[in-house]
């Protein structure tokens, strides 16, 4: 081997490297410095009690149990903070461009590298790998299982077979989107069969030779890989088993730890509850409630402008790439209308099963975009290539004037697509990341209730208070909107008062801070505890509770403004 082709050996994985590094800079570059948003307060909390209580079954409403058991694992070894909170789901989205060297041998390589760099910089992807959300990590688990069983395809190998059993499952730990994802699979595939049918025909005449030559090759995989297949469902069911396994406390009679360690004889029914259990609690609030009963159009426009804001490039190259390989190359493939099929049909069918017109769905989109996305940019590259001179001087006169142009063209088209998302991503993820457009809920990349960035000077009193210890209680809510009996909320549902606090209890819960609350705006006490918190109806009247020395700021909750409160913060000398 030349050192030539040495070089063109190592180039796709040294420039996936090198995509995977800006994308982890990219993502790891101030994480925490965005307030936290309503759902990721809600999910951090619920990791933070059940650490302390050891508790835990599956609810619906938190979605899957991913960060139940993996940012417990983190938030134990450095700590519960913004940052630390959104760092799996930011390494899971810088490492996702790894994953197009899964698919080497179904895509050529200026694909691959594109692949790599859209789903290391697409903006839409970016933000929401700084996101404490569940979406990224479930869209990338579907992406690496896809690529797994290529792979295994390709190589004969049953150790990716396993390892997609492995991703699947850590997958379906995420949230019930996952059983969209399957039946996008399923119809998806049967589209590309149907393809490989027509095809067959208008080749050979003889599309039916062609599905019993399938059927023929399907027997004979299944005959010599079937105790593969076994094995790789008892690891899936395994991976499952142990993220949905309800954990004993609180009153709960089977946990998965005391069934494995003594209990044995409550193990099926751990296995139960965590498999078909879970199953039918999901279908039971996601499927069969009222949440998806709203009009199509409005959701399908705002997950529409969500694309145009943060992913145009990747929709329109995709729709490129898609008819370049069906009807302009010689061997239609599979990989690339198999992924197109994904994304159009999440776009789609999307707004229908959402119960918010929220933009993080269109993750779901985008990742499997991606693939025909390559194909597109690199047809537009090859294009605009072909045209320059080549060096032979013989060559070199055969180009004309033309050909010059339309090498610009497509490097304009290029390099237009790389500085519209380049500019996104700066303006979302780093200079306005808390800013949502005002009017329509749903139409930016950014989700319309994210916490404004000045609830950061609430969160650093309360942090001031936790650790000053100067008062048995740090953080006081006064009035009956934010008012409980208790203090600490062990486990969903909660009361309305603490809904209407977040995202504040995940900073108190995370800052240890010692939290209490009145109904009546005149029972502060004597010598009122640092932080006070009240709502706008009541800010007189505490304010004249608690006397001099406080510090009187407003605040909105989020960036509807429709949930405010006004903070008291005890002056420091």
């Amino acid at each position: 081997m030349t050192i030539r082709d040495a070089l063109s050996v190592h180039r796709v994985p040294s420039a996936l490297l090198s995509v995977t590094v800006i994308g982890l800079v990219a993502r790891l570059l101030a994480l925490g410095d965005r307030v936290f948003y309503y759902d990721e307060a809600w999910f951090g909390y619920w990791v933070l009690r059940g650490m302390d209580h050891g508790a835990w079954e599956y609810r619906p409403i938190l979605h899957g149990p991913l960060f139940a058991r993996v940012n417990s694992l983190v938030f134990g070894v450095v700590g519960a903070t913004d940052a630390t909170a959104r760092l799996v789901v930011a390494l899971t989205g810088a490492l996702l461009p790894l994953a197009a060297w899964l698919f080497r041998t179904r895509l050529r390589d200026a694909e691959l590298i594109a692949l790599g760099a859209a789903l290391a910089c697409n903006p839409v992807l970016v933000y929401y790998s700084r996101f404490m959300r569940k979406d990224l990590p479930l869209a990338a688990c579907m992406l690496l299982t896809l690529g797994l069983l290529v792979r295994a395809s390709d190589t004969r190998r049953p150790r990716y077979l396993y390892a997609s059993a492995v991703t699947l499952g850590v997958a379906f730990a995420t949230k019930e989107s996952v059983l969209l994802w399957m039946v996008t699979w399923l119809g998806a595939s049967v589209l590309v069969l149907d393809r490989h049918l027509l095809r067959a025909r208008d080749t050979d005449g003889d599309a039916l030779g062609a599905l019993r030559s399938l059927l023929r090759r399907a027997v004979a995989g299944a005959r010599d890989w079937w105790h593969h297949g076994v094995l790789a469902a008892a690891v899936f069911l395994s991976v499952v088993v142990y993220f949905y396994a309800p954990r004993a406390g609180l009153g709960q009679e089977i946990g998965l730890w005391r069934a494995l360690t003594g209990d044995f004889a409550t193990l099926p029914a751990v296995v139960g509850e965590a498999t078909l259990g879970s199953l039918h609690k999901a279908i039971d609030y996601w499927a069969t409630g009222s949440i998806q009963r709203h009009a199509y159009l409005p959701y399908f426009t705002d997950t529409a402008d969500t694309v145009i804001a943060g992913a145009s490039g990747v929709a329109a190259f995709a729709v490129v790439g898609f008819l370049w390989d069906r009807y302009a190359g010689a061997h239609p493939r599979g990989l690339v209308a198999f992924n197109f099929y994904c994304g159009v049909a999440a776009l789609v069918g999307y707004p229908l099963a959402n119960n918010f017109p929220v933009p993080w769905s269109t993750v779901h989109a985008i990742v499997p975009l991606t693939v025909p996305a390559a194909v597109g940019a690199a047809v537009v590259y090859r294009w605009g290539r072909s045209r320059l001179p080549a060096r032979e001087p013989t060559i070199r006169s055969e180009h004309t004037p033309m050909h010059a142009v339309r090498a610009v063209l497509a490097a304009a088209v290029l390099l237009s697509a790389v500085a519209a998302g380049g500019a996104t991503l700066i303006e979302t993820s780093y200079q306005a990341p808390h800013e949502s457009p005002r009017g329509d809920p749903g139409s930016g990349v950014i989700y319309y209730a994210q916490a404004p960035a000045d609830l950061r000077t609430v969160v650093t009193d309360i942090e001031r208070a936790a650790a000053s210890g100067s008062s048995d209680t740090d953080v006081l809510y006064v009035g009956a909107p934010l008012a409980m009996t208790e203090s600490r909320v062990d486990r969903p549902p909660a009361t309305g008062a603490w809904h209407a606090r977040m995202p504040l209890p995940w900073y108190t819960e995370s800052l240890d801070a010692d939290v209490a609350s009145v109904d009546d705006p005149t029972a502060v006490g004597d010598t009122p505890p640092p932080v006070v918190i009240t709502t706008p109806a009541l800010e007189s009247q505490v304010g004249a509770a608690i006397g001099a020395g406080y510090e009187r700021e407003t605040h909105a909750l989020d960036d509807i403004g429709d949930r405010t409160v006004v903070v008291f913060s005890a002056t420091t000398e």
